[in-house]
């Protein structure tokens, strides 16, 4: 017996959503520390903000199965 297929696309949503909202606290955690004159919350931010972007990137530029 051959095993069945996996379900590729939900799990490149999947992965899509995650990145995304990685993303998204990323940037209000930046936002915060701004407001708050906080450069480490702010350097923190920053830095989940561009790893979210990154996964995201890798995500959407994946070759179809």
């Amino acid at each position: 017996m051959t095993a069945r297929p996996t379900n590729t696309r939900a799990s490149r949503d999947d992965k899509a959503k995650a990145a995304t909202t990685r993303e998204a606290k990323g940037s209000v955690h930046e936002a915060i520390g701004k407001l708050i004159g906080d450069d480490a919350a702010q350097a923190a931010g920053t830095a989940e903000r561009q790893a979210g972007a990154a996964d995201a990137s890798g995500v959407r530029k994946s070759s179809r199965p």
